[in-house]
């Protein structure tokens, strides 16, 4: 989980970053997003020429990728594995996200808690977390689909709870507008149409960019609503500029795992690399945002 820059606190720097981002998101047509995406890649070979570059032949995957903007995974992450994360996670303290920011116990949730978070610490030195984030098969992909090896802009551990609350804006179908971003989500609990799945709205990914983002009903939508099902270690990507949302449990909540891989650092956040314990061999590049070094 990665904190947002806070305007209280925030430095001259932080500001400039801001403001920055802001700007990027005044460029709103799909032509001109493609040339800016591809004027970074060329920066980003220049100045990181030792870095893993994009496959010259583009797979099925990654073709599927580029024309609905989401992508089935084979399974990352087996049912005894997914087991021996939840068993880790059990006695760790999460925030209330979305709601008091307090930190609150799995065993004695909140009736107006509807999104957990585990801290950046706890999520990077849960068992196979960091060699799930860094596993080939998903930064082939990466690579392949952004053109360049990316850095991991977003770690997460995320419980989303049934609740009375009213649905938080990641509940409700919206877009991101960082460029040259993807995420990746993977199941830790078995979800299905009770469970919360998490809903793509397929194509929307080349649609023209909003200048002020917002989010859509479900009747705003028309595009196909991919709804993702599955056992415990399903995992998808998504491209993040596509309209998205994470649904509401009705019955059962839902354990997810989040990883963003982006081009560079999101401009949104105040990072703040945690230490790991863990003994995977780690790549600095991608994984500096998250892990000290």
């Amino acid at each position: 989980m990665q904190r947002y820059i806070s305007l209280s606190t925030a430095s001259a720097t932080d500001l400039l970053r801001l403001g920055v981002y802001y700007c990027q998101r005044l460029i709103t047509n799909p032509w001109l997003r493609r040339h800016a995406h591809r004027m970074l890649v060329f920066v980003l070979r220049q100045r990181h020429p030792r870095l893993v570059r994009a496959d010259a032949q583009q797979s099925d995957a990654v073709a599927q990728f580029r024309r609905l903007g989401y992508v089935q995974l084979t399974p990352l992450l087996s049912k005894a594995q997914c087991l021996e994360m939840r068993a880790y996670l059990e006695h760790c303290a999460l925030l209330d996200s979305k709601g008091s920011g307090q930190p609150v116990s799995l065993t004695a949730i909140p009736q107006a808690c509807n999104v957990g978070d585990y801290p950046l610490d706890t999520v990077v030195n849960c068992p196979h977390v960091m060699e799930t984030a860094n596993h080939e098969a998903i930064m082939r992909l990466a690579i392949d689909y952004l053109g360049f090896t990316p850095v991991i802009t977003g770690l997460s551990l995320r419980w989303t709870f049934p609740s009375a609350a009213a649905p938080d804006i990641v509940q409700r179908f919206h877009r991101d507008c960082e460029l040259g971003s993807i995420k990746m989500m993977v199941y830790l609990t078995d979800v299905d149409a009770d469970a919360g799945p998490h809903t793509f709205a397929a194509g929307t990914h080349r649609d023209r960019m909003p200048v002020r983002l917002h989010s859509h009903s479900d009747e705003e939508v028309h595009a196909e609503q991919v709804k993702m099902l599955g056992a415990a270690g399903t995992s998808f990507v998504i491209d993040t500029r596509g309209i998205h949302k994470g649904g509401v449990p009705l019955e059962r909540p839902r354990l997810m795992l989040g990883v963003q891989y982006s081009l560079l650092p999101c401009l949104l956040f105040d990072y703040d690399p945690v230490p790991y314990t863990g003994s995977a061999d780690l790549e600095h590049y991608v994984n500096r945002l998250v892990i000290a070094p």
